[in-house]
């Protein structure tokens, strides 16, 4: 029997009652029976490809001198990139480390990578080794149960890039947590990392604490108990990084921000209590350079801290300096406290600035605090804190907009923030003011760039990192470089790249824009003498000639993170179909099968159209192209023979309201296609209303547009549109599959005396793709979830709700197809709670299921059902949340974990009876397909490429 990806059945909230219910046989129907009434679709429910909701799913190491008590360590901070001469290190969040060679800014090149998983958090280069940190880490291990073991937190990995095209993994040691920020400090790697209550660690989704598996990475954490650590890792040797020590802060706020210099780390954690909005202190003591650990001293004040710019520790005098905000509206404060060791402090004043306005912004300098409040207009206030205990508000200075971000140069201020004052909303602007005076703060000049609503690619804490000030030689002219990113409300786009704008002393001027293409997070010089610049986005490296400042141009562009959608082996290449509706194109690109990410591609055949479908019909790649910002369409053949020299053969297009929107669908309520023979089937709905279930028909609203496009691409040289086909009486209708030269559909028709229905199947007779014959529909329990090839046999699934809400249930059911043109029940298997995807191939079917508990916990079970027998065979517990199953393909079963575990459980089939867990791949982001191919399932993965999984022998 042919292997098959079941579509799902939605579930009614009908009860087990005696309007066709009983429960006869193990099932809601009696065996033998010819006619099924069944739960509508569009209850709570899980569709292929859907989830809850109906929402779509998806050499030697250099060390550092570890310094003295009389030579302070130096302490580094890190990015996401890094440039050492002509090598740039990028850590992407789609490919993990990118080495980068741009000794000829014209042609950029891809050197070398390490693929990684999870979140960038920080990037060092120290001489010939890469340190990395990432948060967001998942992954399972066998216990010695041969159970799955979960593991979540962070990751710190070493890396040596001595040979930059031969990268090697030096060590991989887990962190727990989520890291918040790190730095190095001599030999010392200092990391802050979160834990969440309600992260729980390794549970199933929703279990109590308690079921954690045994050994699981992480603390056991109950309800509102997130924890904050600081721990010591000594780097000295890449090759075994070691924890020196680690100190654990109970938190109980949802904003955390870090003040770090080189003896200390002061934690700020803010929430709420009975007063109102209040942030506690920790101190940490770091100076030791080897590594140890002290807590420190623990103090509070009212107000939230909203960034790290709004701390400051000054080692000489032993002070710690905070400007919180107070409620929406309610002003901002700042207080000082005397702490000359960190295990003492003691409040020594508050200044408050009562206005009814909100912080947006604070920086200090010295003895100067500068603060920023806004609501229509930003004044800028100017303290004077040299006297610790009475600080005084010297001036201000009103300015329209407000200011997000600070950077002060001596007696002047370089701020970046937004504004409205151009005529668009929340532009972006760069302001310059004249401090030197601090009772009287000037505004001195203001530039306003980019689209409505514009943004920086940086968060709070970081935005030093993005918003670069390149200052001028003496008597010159300096340079800032924005990563600006926006919504153009005229073109309906977003929009961003690299604005450059000129500082001297007493005036901004705004010279010119260089867009970029993807989302520009950083830009940055290239070149030591600055006249070259490079910007990228986590799918897009881009160089710069900024020898003209009012006319920058493009040098070169390098691939990052291509964007796959769809992926099919042609002559042992593997062929993507890649590029994304962000960016406007789409394409067909050649790879080596052992290296699909790698940049640049083998070959590329552009598709010029935002969006695309793939299919494949032995050497010929079939794209159904649509390109939504003109409603044109078009039928593609590219010649795969040769995936070297992809050729265009014949195209065909479509005509206006003939353009399916199949890369925009879901469940039930979009498009779909599948190939039958050399025919292509595509079937459409054009939605109103669903019609009512009590009447069949509400007042006023007509019964869905319900038909199949039918393709002739027998000869790929001249693809025609041979038929269109009405399908009626369809209130749904979903679930398109293909058997021999049939097309298979499930539809439902409501019964008026009820609030149940029937389903049957829609077969098409595509033949003679000319003239498509529609049979007679048969009735049937459920969606269809294969059938044999030979049309004897079909197998559905269907889904029953109790009434009060306590109990799902799904049932496997087999019918064979009769002369008399009805279906007739052999059997039924049941399996608790609502299906989340099947495969069968063999005589087995694979089911994955959901199931809640009335106290809101959440279980996963894969079951196994022989067809023969019609009986469940095995039945394990799925240790991962929100699992979908993908396929069943080259002797394995794959499961796809979602949200908080993403990635793919593989399961041995060796025997089909009973499948047995083999290894877990973590993934980032949505796989759009499972393509197995010489002993390597690939997973096509949109921004995140293709991750492999090289399988184990059976």
């Amino acid at each position: 029997m042919r292997r098959l990806e079941v579509i799902l059945v939605v579930a009614g909230c009908a009860a087990f009652s005696a309007a066709g219910c009983s429960k006869a046989s193990g099932g809601p129907h009696a065996t033998g029976a010819e006619t099924f009434t069944s739960p509508p679709p569009g209850s709570p429910s899980l569709a292929a490809g859907g989830s809850i909701g109906g929402a779509a799913p998806s050499g030697a190491a250099p060390t550092n001198s570890a310094g003295s008590p009389d030579v302070p360590r130096a302490i580094e901070e890190a990015d996401i990139y890094k440039r050492v001469g002509s090598t740039l290190y990028v850590l992407n969040a789609y490919r993990g480390l990118e080495i980068v060679d741009i000794s000829n800014l014209g042609a950029p090149r891809l050197a070398g990578r390490v693929p990684l998983a999870g979140t960038p958090v920080d990037l060092y280069v120290e001489g010939s080794v890469a340190f990395v940190t990432v948060s967001d880490d998942f992954r399972f291990g066998l216990a010695a149960d041969g159970s799955m073991q979960p593991q979540r937190g962070s990751r710190f990995v070493a890396v040596d890039v001595s040979v930059p095209s031969q990268p090697v993994v030096f060590s991989d040691l887990p962190i727990d947590g989520q890291i918040e920020t790190t730095r190095i400090v001599g030999n010392i790697l200092y990391v802050v990392s979160h834990n969440y209550w309600w992260y729980v660690w390794g549970a199933p989704l929703g279990a109590a604490p308690s079921a954690v598996a045994a050994g699981a990475t992480g603390p056991v954490l109950t309800s509102g108990d997130d924890t904050t650590f600081v721990a010591s890792f000594d780097v000295t040797d890449p090759a075994h990084p070691r924890q020196v020590a680690k100190i654990d802060v109970p938190v109980g706020g949802w904003s955390e921000h870090a003040n770090v210099t080189s003896d200390r780390v002061t934690l700020a954690v803010s929430g709420w209590d009975i007063s109102g909005p209040r942030t506690r202190f920790q101190v940490v003591d770091i100076s030791d350079p080897a590594g140890a650990l002290a807590q420190g001293a623990q103090f509070s004040c009212d107000g939230v801290v909203p960034d790290r710019w709004s701390m400051d520790f000054d080692p000489v005098r032993g002070l710690f300096r905070a400007v919180v905000g107070g409620n929406w509206n309610g002003g901002a404060a700042l207080q000082i406290w005397a702490t000359p060791i960190a295990s003492a402090a003691t409040t020594l004043s508050r200044l408050s600035i009562d206005v009814a306005e909100s912080l947006s912004a604070a920086r200090f300098d010295g003895d100067r605090v500068y603060v920023v409040t806004t609501l229509t207009a930003d004044p800028l206030w100017a303290v004077d804190a040299s006297d610790p205990k009475n600080p005084v508000l010297a001036g201000s200075v009103s300015m329209p907009g407000q200011l997000d971000f600070i950077e002060p140069r001596g007696d002047r201020l370089l701020a970046l923030g937004h504004t409205n004052e151009a005529g668009q909303p929340f532009q972006l602007a760069v302001t310059l003011l004249d401090v030197s005076t601090l009772a009287t703060p000037k505004l001195v000049s203001r530039v306003v760039f980019g689209s409505s609503w514009s943004w920086v690619g940086a968060q709070p804490d970081e935005m030093q990192k993005a918003f670069i000030v390149l200052d001028p030689p003496p008597l010159g002219i300096g340079l800032i470089l924005v990563p600006v990113q926006g919504f153009d409300s005229k073109s309906y786009a977003y929009v961003g790249g690299t604005q450059l704008v000129d500082f001297a002393r007493d005036g901004l001027t705004l010279r010119g824009f260089l867009a970029h293409p993807g989302s520009v997070l950083r830009s940055f010089p290239a070149t030591d003498d600055g006249t070259a610049l490079a910007a990228f986005s986590d799918t897009m490296l881009q160089t710069i000639d900024a020898s003209n400042r009012d006319a920058p141009l493009e040098k070169g562009r390098l691939d990052l993170a291509r964007w796959v959608q769809a992926l099919a082996v042609f002559q042992g290449k593997v062929v993507e179909l890649s590029g994304d509706w962000y960016r406007g194109a789409t394409e067909l690109d050649t790879t080596d099968s052992s290296e699909p990410d790698a940049a640049p591609p083998l070959a590329t055949f552009a598709v010029r159209a935002p969006q695309a479908v793939m299919f494949q019909d032995g050497n010929v790649a079939w794209l159904l192209a649509h390109d939504y910002t003109s409603g044109t369409a078009w039928l593609q053949a590219v010649d795969m023979t040769a995936p070297l020299h992809p050729a265009a053969r014949g195209r065909l297009d479509l005509a206006t309201g003939e353009a399916p929107n199949l890369g925009g669908g879901w469940w039930g309520y979009g498009d779909e296609a599948v190939l039958v023979g050399h025919s292509l089937a595509v079937h459409r709905q054009l939605y109103g209303l669903v019609p009512c279930p009590t009447t069949g028909k509400c007042s006023g609203n007509a019964m869905p547009a319900d038909e199949l496009l039918v393709f002739d691409l027998s000869d790929p040289d001249h693809p025609r549109q041979a038929a269109t086909l009405s399908l009626p009486d369809s209130a749904w209708s979903w679930g398109l599959q293909a058997y021999g030269h049939f097309a298979w559909l499930t539809h439902f028709e409501w019964d008026s005396r009820s609030s149940l229905g029937k389903y049957y199947l829609d077969r098409i007779d595509l033949a003679d793709p000319a003239n498509p014959a529609l049979l007679a529909k048969v009735n049937v329990p459920g969606v269809l979830a294969a059938a044999a090839v030979d049309g004897t046999h079909v197998y559905t699934l269907e889904t029953w709700w109790a009434t009060d809400g306590s109990a799902v249930t799904t049932y496997l059911h087999v019918l064979e197809l009769t002369s008399a043109g009805t279906a007739r029940l052999r059997g039924s298997a049941q399996l608790q709670g609502y299906p989340a995807g099947s495969a069968i191939e063999g005589g087995f079917a694979w089911v994955a299921s959901l199931a809640y508990s009335q106290s809101g916990v959440s279980s996963a079970r894969l079951t196994t059902v022989d067809l023969g027998a019609i009986a469940v065979t095995n039945e394990q517990a799925i240790e991962a949340s929100w699992p979908w199953l993908r396929r069943a393909a080259g002797g394995k079963l794959f499961l796809q974990a979602g949200w908080a575990d993403q990635g793919m459980l593989v399961y041995d089939l060796t025997d089909l009876s009973k499948p047995a867990f083999e290894q877990f791949f973590r993934t980032q982001g949505w796989i759009s397909d499972v393509v197995v191919a010489g002993g390597i399932a690939y997973l096509p993965s949109g921004p995140y490429g293709v991750p492999m999984i090289r399988l184990a022998s059976p």
